[in-house]
């Protein structure tokens, strides 16, 4: 999701992609296995990390913004459109390397310490794993190993580099059929505009007061309802589905309402008040409509044994919570 609830925040966050340049993201780089996997312009990266994390004790990297745009850049004048690629433990991956939330995607498929652990938990064979704001896809890569030959994962991304690499992960990865939809789902159909900030892809969305608050980019991407845009009445066992879209979350669900209601899955999505704000909505109403969907239960995604009564969350707070009606 757009950021881990186990990282720490810098003090005086000024861009929305501070937080990816802390030393428990930015960690795994200097480990040598996974370091030597990287081309060389990317290691020069690296070496830097391990040169101000170790001399300055410090775990904010300074100046890793500008030096990694600036060789990201070059990266790509001069392959385009290549990926990175990847092997960890167990996965194989493909990253945007223009896009610094790269670094977020091997940390969370490198290490136990991440979101992406509660799959284990809400998934068996043969169940159905909807990622709906997948980016690069950790939590679909994940899931299309656990549901096996008789699963099915479905992954929705509207930013066409990120579900290019989607596709090619999943391709080298899952053991089950799999759908990738590079679009955008919402309570219409259509076509809207894209904001995707340049410091991370992880932060795109359609409100500018959320996803264009500093430099950013902007595409065109078909607006579909989830209840139309798949054959969701042959989704097979149990249905999990991650939501992660920016502040569209009500779109999102009021456009889902059949699947949801017949379906009744259970559902992983990240309370974000600042981008719930930027989209009109309230915490509240968000819980509003998601007890009128059926859910009444929630618990905290790293402590997903113990759950709550739905009207008792605080959304007040970001974070990654899990749903379910039971």
């Amino acid at each position: 999701m757009n950021q881990n609830s186990h990282i720490p925040k810098p003090a005086n966050l000024a861009q929305p992609d501070d937080w990816l340049y802390d030393r428990s993201v930015l960690g795994w780089i200097l480990n040598p296995t996974l370091s030597k996997q990287l081309p060389f312009l990317y290691r020069i990266f690296g070496l830097y990390c391990k040169l101000y994390f170790n001399l300055t004790g410090k775990s904010y990297l300074k100046g890793g913004r500008g030096l990694f745009r600036f060789l990201s850049n070059i990266f790509y004048r001069l392959s385009p459109e290549r990926y990175l690629e990847m092997k960890l433990s167990g996965y194989h991956v493909f990253l945007n390397p223009t896009d610094m939330r790269l670094f977020q995607v091997v940390n969370e498929l490198a290490s136990n310490d991440t979101d992406t652990r509660v799959l284990s938990k809400l998934l068996s064979e043969g169940d159905t794993f909807l990622d709906v704001g997948a980016n690069h896809g950790s939590f679909a890569i994940v899931a299309s190993k656990m549901v096996g030959a008789n699963g099915f994962v479905l992954a929705v991304e509207p930013q066409p580099r990120l579900a290019k690499a989607l596709e090619k992960s999943l391709t080298a990865n899952a053991l089950c059929k799999f759908q990738i939809h590079n679009l955008a789902v919402g309570d219409a159909d259509g076509e809207i505009e894209l904001i995707v900030p340049v410091g991370t892809s992880g932060a795109a969305g359609v409100f500018p007061e959320h996803s264009a608050t500093h430099q950013h980019n902007t595409i065109k991407v078909a607006l579909r309802r989830f209840d139309e845009l798949v054959d969701w009445q042959k989704f097979t066992g149990k249905v999990l589905l991650k939501l992660d879209v920016e502040g569209s979350e009500c779109a999102f669900l009021s456009g889902a309402r059949k699947m949801i209601t017949s379906l009744k899955p259970t559902l992983i999505v990240e309370v974000h008040p600042t981008s719930l704000k930027a989209a009109g909505a309230t915490g509240d109403k968000l819980k509003q409509l998601l007890q009128e969907l059926g859910y009444k239960r929630y618990a905290e995604i790293d402590d997903s044994d113990r759950s709550f009564p739905l009207e008792d969350l605080n959304t007040n707070t970001q974070r990654n919570v899990v749903m379910t009606m039971a």
